[in-house]
């Protein structure tokens, strides 16, 4: 059992953990695929994603907002259309809009207790 009272602080990975992560990139990059004509099932974009963002990873340290921007481009690449520079920022800027999984708000205020 583990007994609250003995930590004065609680920390925990956000994205994934807290806020559904899969729902916001593919609330994002589902429709923006299917404008560019390129219809794939949920698995294949996580898929990629993955792919991708670890791909870009790998070197030398860039933002993440950046990171984003190139795995758009990176879709773009493989299924053969070029983003606007809306698209490229869409993934980036759609995080502040993703929402939390459905019992992370009460579990947060039990904790907090």
């Amino acid at each position: 059992m583990i007994y609250f009272n003995q930590y004065k602080a609680l920390t925990f990975d956000c994205y994934g953990t807290l806020i559904d992560w899969e729902k916001g990139i593919l609330g994002l990059l589902k429709p923006l695929l299917l404008a560019h004509n390129t219809n794939l099932d949920d698995e294949e974009i996580l898929e990629l994603f993955t792919e991708f963002e670890a791909e870009l990873e790998k070197g030398d340290y860039v933002k993440y907002r950046e990171v984003l921007k190139r795995v758009v481009q990176k879709y773009g690449e493989r299924f053969g259309f070029e983003p606007t520079t809306e698209e490229l920022n869409s993934l980036a800027d759609s995080i502040q809009h993703w929402l939390p999984f459905p019992d992370t708000v009460e579990a947060l205020k039990s904790l907090k207790q």
